[in-house]
């Protein structure tokens, strides 16, 4: 400890106890030898025990002013030896000549102020400070008193009251309160321990929370790494807080909600703002920390709120391996989207995802459920088309125009539209699709245009299609990208914009079919 290494009473080479005459000699004999520029020793200088010591004509100056008021001669004496009895002087006999433990052994054949001092002071030597603690709420409880007596003398205006505190607020100086505050027993010293700590913890808490609320604005990657700083960095603070505080203390309630709910917004920040793949992971990491950390209960209904929506969000994510690909799949949906509910937009969408399909099924494998909802979802929005480009003929008066007038040009067109319809169709059956999907959507739409196209001459005959009435297909999910979804602690909205897969391909076109046929013959 500092305070031992450098303190005073060793600096001038006495005890604590020692006589006015013994200080004045040994202040002579120092200056003489530094006059000179040669260096003093004493036998308390315990070489070999402590460090060596260094003195100049200031400290040795030093030293003195700092023993001028008594309030100082015992702050210093706490942290030195005492010399009051005979077994003292055989200890120190036994210290000097470097026998640490024999002189432990001697003092603790009797308990004297002197002793227990003596003791207390060793264990700090060998950095014992459960025992160091143990030896001060002896000697302060039951000596306090003689212990000022053989500092100061019988008549000293100085009391015992204070020895305590000033014990402990040296050990906060120089350790770290949980390094020592378990050791202590006294219910008194716990609670000043905790008050001296508090603050001093709660004020680094407080001032991290403004470091990273600074970083508001600055992005999504800015916001991540300030929430993941101010996780890392307050955690010791925070447990140590709490060996203090109870946590039904509304002091440890705020600082903790405060806390928890800024790493809290710092994760929908990064989320909302970022264009990363897995965002909705990494933000959970500061979410769920929150979580842990919150006391109140709005605080606490806040972040379960976020937690819930990052779950439902992480539960659609892709699997990591394939993250570039879906990445792609979904811009490719967007963009066919904003795009008319045409037949050929939907052979550019089938052809253009069909390399990402290809790449998924390779790493997960054909019976994967993520890449059969995927490949699902491909081929629903194109059915769509598909089925809106076929149903529009009934609406299109230039075709029921030519159905009264030009029934040839009529069939023409409609053939065209089949003919692109059931091309599309062909590479459709090359997805694999869920099976709910397939069987009660994609295949009665399929039976249904298969039977247009033959009624009106369209061939549907491919010795190159790999349909199977058996393969696997699945039904319909959001065809919405992560990207566009946002959210925040006022709101949970988990809004899906279902794909409108189209129903089966309508009757009246199949009336017109009939008439058409008809009125050619």
């Amino acid at each position: 400890m500092n305070i031992i290494n450098n303190n005073p009473y060793r600096q001038l080479g006495v005890y604590s106890t020692s006589s006015q005459r013994d200080v004045i000699a040994n202040q002579g004999k120092m200056k003489a030898f530094l006059r000179v520029g040669s260096q003093v020793s004493f036998p308390l200088d315990l070489n070999g025990l402590l460090p060596e010591i260094s003195r100049t004509e200031q400290s040795v100056a030093d030293a003195t002013s700092k023993l001028t008021l008594p309030a100082e001669q015992l702050k210093y004496a706490q942290f030195w030896f005492a010399k009051c009895t005979q077994l003292d002087e055989i200890a120190f006999g036994k210290l000097i000549n470097g026998d640490f433990d024999g002189a432990i052994n001697i003092w603790n054949k009797k308990v004297t102020a002197s002793s227990l001092q003596n003791l207390l002071v060793c264990a700090l030597m060998k950095n014992q400070l459960g025992d160091a603690i143990n030896y001060a709420q002896s000697l302060y409880n039951s000596y306090g008193n003689k212990f000022v007596e053989i500092v100061l003398g019988e008549n000293a205006l100085a009391t015992s009251e204070n020895l305590a505190h000033d014990f402990l607020n040296v050990l906060c100086e120089e350790f770290k309160p949980d390094q020592f505050v378990g050791f202590i027993t006294n219910e008194e010293w716990k609670e000043y321990v905790g008050s001296k700590s508090i603050k001093p913890l709660v004020d680094k808490i407080l001032t991290d929370i403004d470091v990273c609320k600074s970083s508001k604005g600055e992005g999504a990657t800015a916001r991540l790494n300030a929430g993941t700083k101010l996780m890392n960095n307050t955690k010791n603070n925070l447990a140590q807080l709490k060996q203090y505080v109870s946590t039904t203390d509304i002091q440890y309630q705020m600082i903790a909600d405060k806390l928890g709910l800024e790493i809290l917004q710092c994760g929908i920040d990064y989320y909302n703002d970022s264009e990363e793949p897995d965002a909705a992971r990494k933000a959970m990491v500061l979410q769920k920390y929150a979580q842990s950390v919150v006391i109140g209960k709005m605080a606490k209904d806040r972040c379960k709120e976020n937690v819930d929506i990052l779950t439902k969000i992480i539960a659609q994510l892709p699997p990591s391996q394939v993250f570039a690909e879906d990445k792609a799949i979904k811009a490719e949906l967007r963009k066919y989207s904003n795009l008319p509910d045409k037949i050929s937009h939907a052979v550019t969408l089938l052809n253009s995802t069909k390399p990402h399909l290809l790449s998924i099924k390779n790493k997960l494998g054909a019976s994967n459920s993520y890449y059969l909802k995927i490949s699902t979802q491909i081929v629903g929005n194109a059915l769509h088309n598909v089925i809106e480009e076929v149903n529009a003929l009934q609406n299109d008066s230039t075709f029921q125009l030519n159905m009264i007038i030009n029934k040839t040009l009529a069939l023409s067109s409609l053939q065209s539209v089949l003919r692109s319809a059931w091309n599309a169709t062909k590479i459709m059956d090359s997805f694999d699709m869920e099976s709910d999907f397939k069987n009660n959507r994609y295949n009665e739409n399929r039976k249904t245009l298969s039977n247009m196209c033959r009624q009106v001459g369209v061939s549907t005959y491919s010795s190159t299609s790999s349909y199977s009435s058996t393969s696997r297909s699945y039904s319909s999910i959001n065809s919405s990208s992560r990207a566009s979804t946002s959210y925040s602690s006022s709101s949970s909205s988990d809004s899906s914009d279902d794909t409108n897969w189209g129903c089966i391909l309508v009757a009246i076109v199949v009336f017109v079919i009939f008439c058409i046929i008809a009125s050619s013959k």
